[in-house]
């Protein structure tokens, strides 16, 4: 949930308020200067964020029509917003959110329309039978681990090299590891909480035997050798069949980024034929090429 989405639903109503009031000429500031028309405040608006405001109302137009969300859904999704953004704070966010009703429209809108995009994405995402035992992998062990991060594949094999030689990980971490934030500490990055970590560094690591060290994974952040210092198997854990449907949505979820969701929306807006009356606004919808044709 980002502000300029706030921004975005906001103006909207601004918009369509300015759009609806038959008296344009009237004046929304008076100062000595001269005034500042309901025309000149809209057309300011429209020009600053209409593309951006036309879209998001499109996208939820298009989406709401093939998707649901539901009430449980929006009240979850502000829960984890908030929890993550104000932490202790956040019964006190919640409150205030609750006594300003506009506010709490303008998060429940975006909510809305962050959930349908979402929903969208993992639409256009496969699963294969390996990510879901890749997943299974990570919902039923918990695993400590620590890591040697560096910049090309090259070092990273050299590392590894000198760790098949019995040299210290530790050390090597502290000597190699681009990780500053691990480095002085032997790269030690404690239990893995699979939620903080890219999904490639995730995988790899809950596939090692406790004491294992890892062949070289890439990520965006380079190339990582990784040391599951403790497995520890989770009890009443239920089976794969059981658990498959979650699966697939938590693959779904890990895989999914911006590329997806913009494939997504495009594809959305494509499907749905729209078509852009205003004249000012008519490109919001073309891709690049398009523009350039």
């Amino acid at each position: 949930m980002k502000k300029k989405y706030l921004v975005t639903l906001a103006v909207a109503g601004v918009l369509a308020l300015s759009a609806c009031n038959n008296d344009n000429s009237e004046a929304v500031v008076e100062t000595k200067a001269g005034n500042i028309t309901q025309d000149e405040f809209y057309q300011a608006l429209k020009d600053r964020y209409g593309q951006s405001t036309l879209q998001e109302l499109v996208y939820q137009k298009v989406l709401a029509d093939k998707y649901k969300v539901t009430d449980e859904e929006v009240d979850e999704y502000l829960t984890t917003f908030l929890q993550s953004n104000y932490g202790e704070y956040y019964e006190m966010a919640l409150e205030q959110l609750k006594n300003d009703e506009k506010q709490m429209a303008l998060f429940k809108d975006l909510a809305e329309v962050q959930l349908l995009q979402e929903k969208a994405a993992k639409d256009e995402i496969k699963v294969t039978d390996e990510d879901l035992q890749d997943q299974y992998n990570i919902e039923t062990k918990t695993v400590s681990a620590r890591h040697i991060l560096v910049a090309d594949e090259k070092t990273a094999n050299e590392v590894l090299e000198k760790l098949n030689n019995g040299e210290d990980f530790a050390a090597l971490a502290k000597e190699y590891s681009t990780d500053t934030a691990t480095a002085e500490n032997g790269g030690d990055l404690g239990e893995l909480d699979p939620s903080q970590l890219v999904r490639e560094f995730t995988v790899a690591a809950f596939k090692l035997k406790e004491n294992e060290i890892s062949q070289p994974v890439q990520s965006s952040y380079g190339y990582h050798i990784i040391q599951a210092t403790k497995v520890t198997e989770k009890d009443d854990v239920k089976s794969f069949d059981d658990m498959k449907t979650e699966l697939e949505d938590k693959v779904k979820t890990a895989k999914m980024d911006q590329a997806t969701i913009d494939a997504a929306l495009n594809k959305a807006v494509e499907d749905a034929k729209v078509k852009v009356k205003d004249k000012d606004l008519e490109d919001t919808f073309k891709t690049t090429e398009q523009a350039e044709g």
